[in-house]
């Protein structure tokens, strides 16, 4: 096969609406790994909330996981690489994002917590079907190692806080993962350095992979892989650096790529 590692993202792309994957795109990725390929995904999710998930399906390849801040092995449950956020810089973000009045989630390598249950985190939760640790008294010094501090709010506020955290020049990565969404990373996190992370680990070369994606924060995924390939319901401005398209998730888009892989037919079709 031409393409050795492929590795989707989740939610819009691997995952259909109802959060769950489908038959077929199940049998896709028996037949592709049968093939001799190796099929992984990338997630801003953490371990605990992609579990059900990589088990589902038994992978075997390490996970991208938290938007790049881990490089995860579910064989072993074993922390590959590790990216967290700096205590002061930590420190330093956590008020310009609460002036701003976002909803935080902080991320450990594990579990995510929180101070408050708000209606906002709430609804996130339940959404992704995910669950977090209730901490009162839970701020820049109590956190411990935090891999990612995900943000939620309306897309003016999100604006506002990213402003601000552009303005004091602080070592992160900013990335939209949903229209109400912002996330801080490490300086050197992202779902990109992730899949090259995994390349190196193993041993695989960047023209022999392929990702796939639907959203902004999988713009560096795209261009980490030799072909980059972007959902039919993915955003307009990943599909401006795609270089195919395919179905839509939930007409097991990820499913058709890993077929055409298999039986060696053309994968997608040009972006238009």
């Amino acid at each position: 096969m031409q393409y050795e590692l492929v590795i989707s993202d989740m939610d819009g792309t691997l995952l259909r609406d109802d959060k769950t994957i489908s038959p077929r795109t199940k049998e896709a990725i028996g037949r592709f790994e049968a093939a001799g390929g190796r099929f992984s995904f990338a997630t801003g999710r953490g371990v605990e909330a992609s579990q059900r998930y990589f088990r589902e399906l038994q992978l075997t390849t390490p996970l991208v996981l938290l938007n790049g801040s881990l490089l995860y092995d579910p064989v072993n449950d074993r922390d590959l690489v590790v990216r967290s956020l700096t205590q002061d810089v930590v420190a330093a973000a956590w008020p310009l994002l609460v002036e701003a009045g976002l909803h935080l989630i902080v991320h450990g390598t594990r579990r995510g917590v929180v101070r408050q249950m708000t209606p906002t985190i709430a609804e996130h939760l339940e959404l992704d079907g995910i669950t977090v640790d209730l901490r009162p008294d839970l701020s820049p010094a109590t956190a411990g190692t935090v891999m990612k501090i995900l943000t939620i709010g309306e897309p003016e506020q999100l604006d506002r806080a990213e402003e601000a955290i552009l303005a004091a020049r602080l070592p992160v990565k900013l990335v939209r993962s949903h229209h109400t969404y912002l996330e801080v990373l490490p300086p050197e996190g992202g779902k990109g350095t992730g899949v090259t992370a995994l390349l190196a680990h193993l041993g695989i070369p960047r023209e022999r992979s392929l990702a796939l994606g639907d959203y902004l924060n999988d713009l560096d995924l795209l261009a980490a892989a030799g072909l980059g390939v972007a959902m039919a319901n993915a955003h307009p401005g990943l599909k401006a650096v795609a270089q195919r398209e395919t179905l839509t998730n939930m007409e097991d888009g990820v499913a058709a790529v890993l077929d055409a892989l298999v039986e060696g037919r053309p994968v997608g079709r040009p972006i238009s």
